[in-house]
């Protein structure tokens, strides 16, 4: 079992490591959290709070996230999908479920044209009940470490990339890496956001995320 995966079409999921990451050159990413940023969230069981979808048939694309990827793939932006899966960690559900659901969300991307270029999961939780992933990581957000490992295996510049996520883990991440930041005020996930923390841009979702972003390429 690998306590951090990744998630890309065609590639079988890989254990994350922490190694520097490069600065000054390579190519532009936009680092995109998953769950109320791509897909819609789904009411907790327990909480009744919207969290992750925990059944294959819940995963639902938020509208216009496939094309807002699209139009950052098609201006030259590699798309690294970043995601804390704790569920498996908690017992919650089987870690082959959670694959099961980050599957569908990737063919569904895929349905829409979008494929990324790497997307990875952090599976740990510090207070977890499955002893192999109740640690205390360096790749869960807030920590960059999921960031950072992308940055170094796929030549990225994270000065010229940007993270884009619905909650303040997200934006620290973003920031502890290096890249700019968007935060998405998804109305279901705001119970995860702080008003003290300042991301670089504020967006409505993804649609609008990608679009302050392509204006700083000059694309409409």
């Amino acid at each position: 079992m690998s306590s951090s995966s990744r998630d890309s079409p065609g590639k079988a999921g890989s254990s994350l490591d922490q190694r520097g990451a490069p600065s000054g050159s390579g190519s532009a990413a936009v680092f995109v959290d998953r769950d109320g940023v791509i897909n819609e969230l789904v009411p907790d069981l327990v909480s009744g709070r919207p969290e992750s979808p925990l059944r294959v048939g819940d995963v639902r694309l938020i509208g216009g996230a496939a094309a807002a990827l699209h139009r950052l793939s098609g201006a030259g932006w590699r798309l690294v999908g970043v995601s804390n899966q704790p569920s498996a960690a908690k017992g919650v559900l089987a870690l082959a479920e959670l694959h099961a659901i980050q599957a569908r969300v990737v063919e569904l991307l895929a349905a829409e044209g979008v494929h990324f270029d790497d997307f990875r999961l952090c599976l740990h939780h510090p207070e977890g009940v499955v002893p192999e992933l109740a640690v205390d990581c360096g790749c869960r957000k807030p920590a960059p470490g999921m960031l950072l490992a992308a940055a170094c295996e796929l030549g990225i510049d994270l000065g010229r990339s940007w993270m884009v996520g619905d909650t303040d883990g997200d934006v620290r991440a973003g920031r502890s890496a290096g890249c700019r930041t968007i935060l998405v005020e998804h109305p279901d996930s705001a119970h995860k956001r702080t008003a003290g923390l300042h991301s670089d841009a504020v967006a409505s979702d993804l649609t609008a995320a990608a679009g302050i972003i392509l204006a700083t390429k000059g694309v409409d």
